[in-house]
């Protein structure tokens, strides 16, 4: 039978032991009989006991680099340790090894790639940082952000996150696991106001709200400022109005855009910065139940005063 493989990444003292550890706890989780190996290939503050281990049927390697990480090492690990299991916590300042991406063996088969983010120095490492912490979040499927407080900035955590990682399941967590509601949740604008003027800074915290949350937004009318980013292929009175967020350098952006319609774009300059007030009407993506919003136009003009910087930011 294939073993599943689990990777846990995140910078030292990020919380990955931790989670390793609760996994194993976890009865939910944890099949009887289990057999658990653990490849380590960095140590922080929290270790795993040898009575720990042994009580969870769970064990133990520890590796230096990814270049140790061979189909010949697989192999062998697999005939030593024969698990049903396999947790990989990864070193938080290397990037996720290709050998693990994409040429794991069929009997190691990669299942989920979790990460875990402390809340309290999030803005440093986003700030100093950024391409390290873009390689822990870009292929995560599930995101774990502990020690927050109430308190906890979670307009730019959660921002700065799904700007790199769209499609990532975040959890909050406070100290000991415990699930955690941010007060700053709230956003910075009046969704009942009778149209919603988005500002330029807002633009970000307002497109991850309306993705994350369309029906919110089916048939509030809004303001929007924006670039003529993407044409439609072909649709003659449509167009793709947005804003890029920085994912890890200048050289690496992703479109926050939402389309428009009911527009004249054979007068419109791709490039160009435009204002458009109008209808958000939701409408399905496919067969699944996703949603988002598209933008019913009733009034277009140029926008003359851009921001001095045109990335979106979420905080």
């Amino acid at each position: 039978m294939p073993a599943p493989v689990y990777l846990f990444t995140g910078f030292l003292d990020s919380g990955k032991t931790t989670l390793i550890r609760d996994t194993l706890n976890d009865p939910n989780f944890m099949e009887e009989d289990a057999r658990t190996l653990i490849l380590c290939f960095e140590q922080g503050v929290t270790e795993y006991e040898p009575a720990f281990l042994e009580s969870h049927n769970a064990y133990i390697e520890y590796l230096d680099s990814a270049d140790e990480l061979t189909n010949q090492r697989i192999q062998e690990l697999d005939t030593i340790y024969h698990p049903t299991q396999v947790f990989i916590e990864w070193n938080g300042t290397e990037p996720v090894s290709e050998q693990i991406l994409g040429h794991m063996p069929g009997f190691w088969p990669l299942v989920q790639i979790l990460t875990t983010v402390d809340a309290t120095t999030f803005e440093l490492y986003i700030n100093a940082m950024r391409q390290m912490l873009f390689e822990q979040l870009r292929y995560s499927d599930t995101i774990i952000v502990n020690r927050c407080t109430e308190n906890s900035n979670g307009r730019s955590l959660r921002g700065n996150i799904k700007a790199i990682n769209r499609t990532a399941q975040i959890f909050y967590e406070g100290n000991f696991g415990e699930p955690v509601k941010l007060k700053s949740g709230v956003l910075p604008f009046d969704i009942n106001a009778d149209v919603i003027d988005i500002k330029d800074d807002d633009y970000g915290l307002w497109y991850m709200d309306a993705m994350e949350n369309p029906d919110k937004y089916n048939g509030k009318k809004i303001i929007l400022r924006g670039m003529y980013a993407e044409d439609i292929k072909g649709h003659k009175q449509t167009f793709v109005l947005g804003r890029r967020a920085m994912v890890c350098c200048a050289q690496d952006t992703s479109l926050c855009g939402i389309t428009v319609t009911g527009v004249k774009i054979w007068q419109m300059k791709k490039g160009d910065w435009f204002e458009v007030e109008g209808t958000l009407r939701t409408i399905p993506v496919d067969d699944h139940g996703t949603k988002t919003v598209v933008l019913y136009a009733s009034r277009v003009q140029r926008y003359t005063t851009p921001p001095a910087d045109e990335y979106v930011y979420f905080s």
